[in-house]
């Protein structure tokens, strides 16, 4: 073998790889832009309408953050009113982690804004999240994915793509099943404020039926306070405020221990929560399916607990009498 074709060889198995790689590329991208989406229920997809009110709300604003237990466990209406700001609900999933909730508003605050930050006890031991809770919400909501690291995003996009993938051929199969069929789950469910409205009316569930929540050790993790500390540094450089409070959770579920530890660790960083942890504490029939998911009654008394801390605070402005 001459040497001139030894020394060929390399740059053909090169081209090809990069042949390969383009048509993956070229497939992957048909895959991402097909029109089929990786799941039938559209939940994650009011992502995009909580986005855009964050977006085009001017402030001053009221701007809540956390997980699904302010989805369910607020009533924006009625704080608009106490508070005499416009609110914005951007809570959907607590599995999209605090870094992903942080990145997501921290550069929409303006001078007079609040944030309210309501986080359940699970975000404290684990605050960053990579899992298909991603992937789905950027299914449904593309702009999402700029709320996530650099170095996440090309997997999770590959993630949707395959996903869509799957989901095309299943359709061609017959196999795609279930559009329409989730009653609370679903995008149509929120208000223009972004609460969870869809469940309002609906019978209540057993105790058969309800989710305890669950508890794992570290309670505090290490990855919280950090981000804790950009959320407020962010505000105070646009002349906004952060508050952070207590998650609503039911009443077989509550663990003292598990308050204190929370409540301590926030106060030693200088982040004290809001008001007193037992008066978030609801009967377990106020609740939906989760232990931490508030029914209509029960997300009232939610907020009027919160209006009433609020008010008292003495570092927010309300509009009527506490």
């Amino acid at each position: 073998m001459s040497s001139s074709t030894s020394n060929s060889e390399p740059l053909r198995l090169f081209g090809r790889a990069l042949v390969g790689a383009g048509v993956v590329g070229v497939l992957m991208l048909w895959a991402f832009h097909n029109g089929y989406h990786a799941s039938v229920i559209d939940y994650h997809g009011a992502v995009a309408a909580k986005e855009a009110r964050l977006a085009n709300l001017p402030s001053p604003k009221v701007v809540i953050i956390g997980g699904s237990n302010a989805t369910f466990g607020m009533d924006s209406e009625a704080l608009e009113k106490a508070l005499c700001m416009p609110v914005v609900n951007m809570t959907i999933h607590a599995n999209l982690g605090v870094e992903f909730m942080v990145n997501e508003v921290k550069g929409h605050l303006g001078p007079g804004d609040l944030v309210l930050a309501s986080f359940e006890y699970s975000a404290f031991r684990e605050a960053i999240r990579d899992n298909e809770v991603h992937v789905l919400t950027v299914d449904r909501a593309p702009g999402a994915i700029d709320a996530l690291p650099w170095y996440r995003r090309p997997r999770v996009i590959a993630d949707v793509a395959i996903l869509r993938s799957q989901a095309a051929w299943n359709d061609l199969l017959g196999k795609r099943r279930g559009e329409g069929q989730e009653l609370v789950y679903r995008a149509d469910g929120f208000n223009e404020r972004g609460d969870m409205v869809a469940h309002i009316g609906l019978p209540q569930r057993g105790p058969e039926k309800q989710q305890h929540v669950e508890y794992k050790l570290p309670v505090f993790g290490d990855d919280f306070l950090p981000l804790a500390q950009e959320l407020m540094d962010s505000a105070a450089v646009h002349q906004a405020q952060v508050i952070f409070i207590w998650p609503c959770v039911a009443a077989s579920s509550r663990r003292p221990d598990v308050e204190e530890i929370v409540g301590r660790r926030m106060a030693e960083a200088g982040h004290p929560l809001l008001g007193d942890p037992g008066s978030y504490v609801f009967p377990d029939t106020a609740f939906h399916d989760t232990h931490y998911l508030l029914r209509g009654a029960g997300c009232k008394l939610r907020t009027d607990q919160l209006f009433r801390d609020l008010c008292s605070s003495g570092s927010v402005s309300c509009c009527r009498p506490k």
